[in-house]
């Protein structure tokens, strides 16, 4: 597999850095910000995992998972038919995946210029990453990499989620919840519209929940109930993280 032989212009290598350089406090904060630990975030991390794995259909023979950091997905993806595997921007994130997934070859790039040739992943999976990367450039570079017909899938915060809003345009806010400085978020209809330009059809952008990683456990049951009722009114284009799923075609 060989690699893109061009360079990213200077305001993307020094957005790279800044993300390269971020990788440092979430090695600090053990990703606690991201809550993974809680009992709510135990239930998050299982329904992006099945969601992802889903995308992985029987038949693929390779599958990439952009933005692997520290491996919190890429162990249980290991479960996806075929060759999986993991890529990331920064070294040291990676050397802890390391120890989390054994046997997946681990690759340090840049998403926006994958190594590899045109064509040879049948699956293409991440979560909360896109919102890291330039999406209109990298949704590109994923369609190049997959064969005719592969999947793409990704789980993202949406923009729409008032949290999420608030988080993503206040710098203050966007410092103490832990962002990196250039992530952003967008909403359904947009990574929709760079999707089909990138050439994907079948493209399905979801919202979906509800329950937060703090949600006492006592109280889950509940919330899981109250995401029930509010995924089937309109209230739905509020939840918390987008479902993404589209094929190449």
């Amino acid at each position: 597999m060989g690699a893109k032989a061009d360079h990213p212009p200077p305001d993307l290598r020094d957005q790279l850095e800044r993300e390269r350089s971020h990788a440092g406090r979430i090695l600090e904060t053990n990703e606690e910000n991201w809550g993974w630990s809680t009992p709510a975030g135990r239930i998050r991390w299982r329904r992006r995992v099945d969601f992802l794995l889903d995308g992985a259909r029987d038949g693929c023979k390779r599958v990439l998972e952009i933005g692997a950091g520290t491996g919190t997905f890429t162990g249980a993806l290991r479960a996806a038919p075929g060759r999986l595997y993991a890529l990331d921007v920064a070294e040291s994130l990676l050397a802890v995946a390391k120890g989390r997934a054994e046997g997946v070859p681990l690759i340090c790039a840049d998403a926006h210029r994958l190594p590899f040739p045109d064509e040879v992943f049948d699956a293409v999976l991440g979560c909360s990453v896109l919102h890291h990367l330039r999406w209109d450039l990298a949704v590109a570079e994923f369609a190049r990499v997959l064969r005719p017909g592969g999947t793409l899938r990704f789980s993202e915060p949406n923009l729409w989620n008032p949290q999420i809003f608030l988080q993503k345009k206040i710098p203050a806010l966007k410092r103490m919840m832990g962002d990196s400085p250039d992530e952003s978020a967008f909403t359904a209809r947009t990574i929709s519209r760079h999707l089909r330009e990138a050439g994907f059809d079948r493209v399905d952008v979801r919202p979906y929940e509800f329950l937060h990683p703090s949600t006492p456990s006592s109280l889950i049951p509940a919330v899981e109930r109250l995401e029930s009722w509010i995924m089937a009114t309109p209230l739905r284009r509020f939840g918390g993280s987008l479902a993404i799923d589209a094929r190449r075609g």
